[in-house]
């Protein structure tokens, strides 16, 4: 499984363009007065503008070499705040052999970088940039029917991490491990790891290997479609 674009939605347009292009750096694709577009490695992110009266809250990881962790950091920590946790700015995964960092961009987003080091390759350098971005890791499905969306998941081969139970009270990783890349299934309510944002449910849209279209509104409702 790979993400291959995902739709998010903003409030502020102006300040999401100007922190992902020019702070970040991220190559931009395509821009209208209501959206634009941006290469995250091998996945697009697109922001499209809402109104500032729907609450909406997200957090995508992204794959990183998994020999420029460190470099990765220390090159985000020159350009915006990393999230703390218990003093720590950074965390290692066993289950996922990986290294994260985290931090918001301008609306609360929880944006990681995640060197997964028994799967991210390696690459010939000691100095990290924004074009080292590999793909999208994670996209979070945040409901209220977790049963549902998961079900309805599984039915197109995209199955628990691990064959792990689906939780109704933390996230739920879905997709193989050997492919590096999760939709993160997990409540209303919760709070992101490493952050003090709760989960909010919110309209999304995911294209998973470029055919496979996911879909939350702002209602909560949850569909697939396959054109």
């Amino acid at each position: 499984m790979k993400i291959s674009k995902v739709k998010l939605y903003a409030h502020d347009l102006h300040k999401l363009k100007a922190f992902y292009c020019d702070i970040l750096g991220f190559e931009l694709l395509e821009e209208a007065e209501h959206y634009f577009e941006i290469a995250a490695g091998e996945s697009v992110i697109q922001f499209e503008t809402m109104d500032a009266s729907v609450a909406k809250q997200y957090h995508f990881a992204l794959n990183i070499p998994s020999n420029l962790f460190q470099q990765a950091k220390s090159w985000a920590q020159a350009r915006v705040q990393l999230l703390r946790l218990d003093e720590h700015d950074e965390v290692y995964f066993k289950t996922l052999d990986a290294n994260s960092c985290y931090f918001y961009d301008p609306e609360g987003n929880v944006i990681e970088f995640i060197a997964r080091h028994g799967i991210n390759p390696c690459v010939h350098t000691d100095a990290f940039s924004i074009k080292h971005v590999l793909d999208i890791a994670e996209i979070n499905l945040t409901t209220d029917t977790i049963h549902t969306v998961a079900d309805c998941l599984k039915e197109y081969g995209i199955t628990p991490l691990k064959g792990e139970e689906i939780r109704t009270d933390a996230l739920t990783f879905m997709g193989n491990y050997e492919d590096g890349v999760h939709l993160l299934i997990g409540p209303s309510e919760r709070i992101w790891y490493f952050s003090t944002k709760k989960a909010i449910v919110s309209p999304i849209d995911i294209i998973v290997d470029n055919h496979l279209q996911l879909y939350i509104n702002a209602k909560g409702d949850f569909a697939i479609s396959q054109p």
